[in-house]
């Protein structure tokens, strides 16, 4: 149990894998960092005799140091050795197969060339070099293997450690739940895969106060008062699926899925199809803290506190 200003949570248990592989990939930037690319492909692992299976994803780590994980999400209720390291063994056979590699990378180069933020993402990071050919310098390398599992067992290390692999890797996601809500409001417990760069402490700047503001409040008026800022990610939920945005400087909404600009929350919002809500109180984001909000939160903030 947690206790979180006087309010418990209680331990959540997932009642199937699909559920909980839907919690992880939610959460994957949280996991693996603001540098990675999680990539949802059901690409098979096959070796040259057919001896194979299916991961459930891939991740691309851009940065100083590039490299990329095959994840595997498990439950600690499947059989450890029958189901999760026999899972793994197969993932370590079929890596060593070149055509096996090939398909890896003409599968993650399609998904990343299709979409046209990812394609900038990765080009942004890797240039000069062309994409295809930064991805198959990658790929000839030995991933990392990512086990993601809401309890880690000693069992589950001692199992692993045995399998002829350079590096494996075990993530416990823990998913806690407020008492009488359930899964509607919840908090996780987790050790991120990446080393988050110690950040200096920036000097204090005294900034004249910006005058109360009446009226319509715009997303260029959070960013002047430094409540969000530019390239900050904002994300929403509809019918079961995760959209994300991205706050631009000029104040305006790029829409992830579907590439386009908006001028404010609602209209970006509307370009989620169904989608009805209020942009304000649909799109999220994450303060300086991790801390998840509305951004109609912190348009409350700006309107009762307009100074940074």
């Amino acid at each position: 149990m947690i206790l979180i200003d006087g309010v418990e949570y209680e331990l959540w248990t997932p009642p199937n894998e699909d559920d909980f592989e839907r919690v992880v990939k939610e959460h994957a930037q949280d996991i693996f960092g603001e540098q990675s690319v999680y990539l949802d492909l059901k690409q098979k692992l096959k070796s040259r005799s057919g001896i194979g299976s299916i991961p459930d994803g891939y991740v691309i780590m851009l940065g100083d140091s590039p490299h990329w994980h095959i994840v595997e999400v498990e439950l600690s209720s499947h059989p450890l050795h029958e189901h999760i390291v026999s899972q793994v063994s197969k993932f370590i056979i079929g890596i060593k197969n070149p055509r096996a590699s090939a398909e890896i990378l003409a599968t993650i180069y399609a998904e990343i060339n299709g979409d046209d933020f990812l394609q900038l993402k990765v080009k942004k990071a890797t240039e000069p070099t062309e994409i295809y050919k930064f991805l198959s310098d990658l790929i000839s390398k030995p991933p990392i293997l990512t086990i993601i599992i809401e309890k880690d067992t000693e069992g589950l290390r001692e199992a692993i450690s045995t399998l002829a692999h350079t590096e494996i890797k075990v993530v416990e996601f823990k998913t806690f739940t407020r008492e009488g809500v359930g899964l509607a409001i919840h908090a996780h417990l987790f050790e991120p895969v990446f080393q988050a760069p110690a950040r200096p402490i920036p000097p204090v700047v005294i900034r004249p106060p910006i005058p109360p503001k009446r009226g319509r409040i715009t997303v260029k008026d959070l960013i002047d008062a430094n409540i969000l800022k530019g390239d900050q990610v904002i994300y929403g939920r509809h019918k079961g699926n995760r959209y994300e945005g991205k706050i631009l400087d000029d104040g305006k909404i790029f829409v992830m899925h579907s590439g386009k600009i908006f001028t404010s929350p609602s209209s970006a919002a509307s370009d989620i199809k169904g989608c009805e809500e209020d942009g304000w109180r649909w799109w999220h984001t994450k303060r300086e803290n991790g801390e998840e909000c509305l951004l109609d939160d912190l348009r409350k903030e700006y309107r009762s506190n307009p100074s940074p």
